[in-house]
């Protein structure tokens, strides 16, 4: 009985080594190795290798080195596995004995430098889902041994289970790169609705240059209208960086009837903005961030209305909030399409709209802790009213919050 059990006795303790195992893939970045080190290390000291090398798939396809762990004398060079190889280990899944390949009579499976490697030991394919993520060559032991079949079964087992752990990291990169095209291509489609909105004001302005160049006054408001485009753009460049990041973090005191006539004063041909002033208003607010979107919501609010009547700003308080309504007379929205589309980015109503006007508003005024709310019938049309806390009124909060 005891000669059965030694001749049954494993080379390695299981559980103790899948303990280390997962101990070490778990660390994360606390021993200050990042995931392709950890990979080497783990399937390294389950068998007492002396250091490894790991390689991961490029484009197209060839195999480079990704990383080193205590095998810092090995010289591998750019493309040190050719696509043919890659292919073949991942068709096979086979773990390469590198000293018997080595002694072949057809040692060109292995790269001319991994074959004059004395200290390759051996190669282990990185497989999930039948695809090869990465490959793991492991020096020799501290003390020389061959591979043996227990060997094979324990690293083809750790192989698998490092790929997913890549995997893994290769999915989550590329979410995030695909994040963060998206961030860009979202900044991109909001600085290219706000230069459509100037470029309308402006071409709209050449228009009736061609009609009233000659005239004093017109030549006065084309200077006022020049000065605040040029300023629109230089506030749009500065405000680029910020989209999505910390517009309405800054509260300051906001008159709503200047903030209303300064609107009406930079839009093209002004007076199909008509001002209902119903008093002076003042809210907590960052003055830039309510502005641009009090600007989308006219603008839309002046296509949508063109040739059914002017559009209306009304200024309202219910004594704890304010409120300022932009209001129209155009085709109106259908309930399905506020619901669905309104506030969904890329989508538009409009055929050369980029559908960002209104969730932008919609995300500058939240950010500032306020609301935009909707209210629209087809054929009748619709009215945008954004509310915030009243300047007194918050100061007050604030002032019994710190008593």
């Amino acid at each position: 009985m005891i000669g059965l059990r030694r001749f049954l006795r494993h080379r390695y303790d299981y559980r103790a080594e899948w303990l280390r195992f997962t101990r070490t893939m778990g660390q994360g970045g606390s021993a200050g190795e990042a995931l392709p080190e950890r990979a080497i290390r783990a399937i390294a000291e389950m068998t007492e290798s002396a250091g490894g090398l790991l390689f991961m798939p490029e484009q197209d396809g060839t195999l480079v080195l990704a990383a080193r762990w205590h095998w810092p004398a090995i010289e591998v060079p750019g493309a040190a596995f050719p696509i043919e190889f890659a292919l073949e280990v991942e068709r096979t899944g086979r773990i390469v004995d590198i000293g018997e390949a080595r002694g072949e009579t057809e040692p060109e499976i292995l790269p001319m430098w991994l074959a004059a490697a004395a200290d390759a030991w051996a190669l282990v394919p990185l497989l999930h889902l039948d695809r090869l993520h990465g490959v793991i060559v492991l020096a020799h032991p501290s003390v020389p041994r061959q591979l043996d079949r227990e060997d094979v079964d324990l690293l083809g087992i750790v192989g698998r289970q490092l790929a997913s752990y890549l995997a893994e990291r290769a999915g989550q990169e590329a979410l995030m790169e695909a994040r963060q095209f998206d961030e860009f291509s979202r900044r991109i489609a909001f600085v290219m609705h706000d230069v459509k909105n100037l470029a309308s004001q402006l071409s709209l302005l050449a228009r009736n240059a061609e009609r009233h160049a000659d005239n004093p006054a017109f030549r006065a408001d084309m200077l006022v209208t020049l000065r605040n485009s040029a300023d629109k753009l230089n506030a749009l460049l500065a405000r680029l960086g910020r989209y999505g990041a910390s517009g309405g973090r800054r509260r300051e005191r906001v008159e709503l009837r200047e903030l209303a006539a300064r609107v009406k004063d930079g839009l093209a041909g002004g007076a199909s903005l008509n001002l209902i002033d119903s008093g002076d208003v003042a809210v907590l607010a960052d003055a830039e961030a309510l502005e641009q979107a009090l600007v989308h919501l006219v603008q839309n609010a002046v296509e949508a209305g063109e040739g059914h009547g002017p559009v209306y700003l009304d200024i309202a308080s219910d004594g704890v909030r304010g409120r300022i309504d932009v209001i129209d007379s155009g085709g109106g929205m259908s309930a399905e399409f506020i619901r669905d589309g309104l506030f969904r980015p890329f989508v538009s109503s409009k055929p050369s709209g980029f559908g960002i006007g209104a969730f932008e508003a919609r995300e500058l005024v939240r950010a500032m802790g306020g609301r935009l709310d909707v209210d629209s019938r087809e054929g009748i049309g619709t009215r945008f009213s954004i509310s915030l806390p009243l300047f007194a009124a918050a100061e007050l909060i604030r002032n019994v919050e710190a008593a």
